[in-house]
């Protein structure tokens, strides 16, 4: 109970406002307290309360977060409707910090952290002692850019963590900040499995907001950080499309992936009936994976394809953040069949035989459609992370007879776990992906 106490006090004292939202002693209605005129070319943020809803405000106006979670195509935040990017790391940040305020966006500017499931030690307080050091070293690089919206700290922390002193180590990061840069709020971000709430709560008073992982998970988000105990400010850091951790499986346990117009359809109806509808609390959120990225499969998280189209969930996301269609919209997936399969069925062939793949697809200018396929050797659930991302090599020869929609699917003549992918697009800019897996026997 002295974390809550102390925590008063510093509101009192009108030292920070920003950890109103972790300890529940500020007032319904609350006003940012005075800081002194900011270095030039800082745009201060900060924490506020109006009529019982949360707000965060960025150059003393409201800002609610229309954000991006990615390291590419930052112009089409902003032609979507966006207004934020976050950023994992520090990785690159001089170029990407530059690129988004170019681009008139926000970056919530994450500092990784080492995590207990990779084998750091937070008993050793030498190892935490440098951890923090390096902390202070990129919070005096970046701290005065113009586009520095807020700082990260760490990225779920809580998975397979045991140790409570993750958390007061986090909170004394969080206090060195606020000591080095009053103008922007610290959060840290939780895996959507919410089981360190409590530690957050009893160890981090000086973390001004919560966020949240959560892509299945995200439609009773809200209700489900009230059976934790949360009722305060959050930010949601990551969401999309079903992960593959949450998704319906094959027989031999392979997860089965969304196609993009289920992803779009998906993601419309979570962000409407958490994002939107628990905006007392919800301070916005970050789309992901905003550009390409391999994770299980080249399409899983990745709004874009690798040469750059953009599929049905980025215009899904332009109408939610704007309201506006997008001039050329991506094509729609209905459904892929092989071998006489639905894409949620199990298929299970012979070495070498020949079956039938067909994409079901339309485009809603009526632009001709062109296929592209692919196949490669699956992943396996419960592999290290390294190994879900690092992409399989194509499968040669797998694939024959490839023309519009379809193409014939040449099983591998080794056993194993593939899976068969297609991108349509449609010459404009824009694609629809699709994939199956299957398994080989003899």
């Amino acid at each position: 109970m002295l974390a809550p106490l102390f925590f008063c006090v510093r509101l009192a004292a009108g030292i920070l406002l920003g950890a109103w939202a972790l300890t529940g002693c500020q007032p319904a209605d609350s006003k940012p307290a005075q800081l002194p005129p900011p270095p030039p070319g800082v745009i201060p943020v900060q924490m506020a309360s109006y009529q019982g809803h949360a707000q965060l405000l960025r150059a003393g106006k409201p800002y609610f977060i229309k954000g991006a979670a990615g390291l590419q195509y930052f112009q089409a935040i902003r032609e979507a409707g966006g207004n934020s990017v976050r950023l994992w790391s520090t990785d690159y940040a001089d170029t990407l910090l530059d690129a988004a305020h170019q681009q008139n966006l926000s970056v919530l500017l994450g500092i990784w952290l080492a995590r207990e499931r990779e084998g750091f030690d937070y008993y050793d307080e030498a190892a935490v002692q440098r951890q923090k050091e390096y902390v202070r070293q990129q919070v005096l690089r970046y701290r005065h850019h113009p586009a520095l919206l807020m700082w990260g700290l760490g990225n779920e922390l809580d998975m397979e963590a045991t140790n409570p002193k993750v958390y007061a180590a986090v909170n004394d990061m969080a206090r060195m900040i606020h000591e080095l840069d009053p103008y922007h709020p610290v959060t840290t971000t939780l895996s959507g499995q919410l089981n360190m709430i409590r530690n957050i709560s009893a160890w981090c008073p000086d973390v001004d907001v919560l966020s949240v992982n959560a892509f299945g998970s995200l439609k009773t988000l809200p209700a489900d950080l009230k059976k934790k105990g949360w009722d305060r400010p959050y930010i949601v850091t990551e969401y999309g499309g079903k992960g593959y951790w949450e998704s319906q499986t094959t027989s031999w346990n392979a997860p089965l992936e969304q196609n993009s117009t289920q992803k779009a359809n998906f993601l419309r109806e979570r962000y409407e009936q958490a994002v939107l509808a628990d905006s007392s609390r919800c301070l916005g959120s970050y789309a992901f994976y905003w550009g390409q990225k391999f994770e299980f499969t080249d399409s899983w998280f990745s709004l874009f394809t690798p040469t750059g189209e953009k599929t049905a969930v980025v215009d899904m996301i332009q109408e939610l953040w704007s309201g506006r269609k997008p001039a050329n919209a991506a094509p729609l997936v209905t459904g892929l069949r092989v071998g006489g399969k639905r894409d949620s069925e199990n298929l299970i062939l012979r070495p070498g035989i020949r079956c039938s793949a067909r994409i079901a697809a339309s485009d809603p200018e009526h632009d001709p459609l062109q296929a592209h396929w692919e196949v490669r050797p699956d992943t396996e659930l419960g592999l290290a992370f390294e190994v879900r991302s690092t992409r399989p090599e194509e499968v040669p020869g797998a694939v024959a007879n490839a023309s519009g929609l379809q193409a014939d699917l040449v099983a591998p003549a080794k056993p194993g776990r593939y899976r068969i992918s297609v991108t349509v697009t449609d010459g404009h800019g824009s694609a629809a992906t699709a994939n199956m897996p299957f398994m080989v026997q003899p």
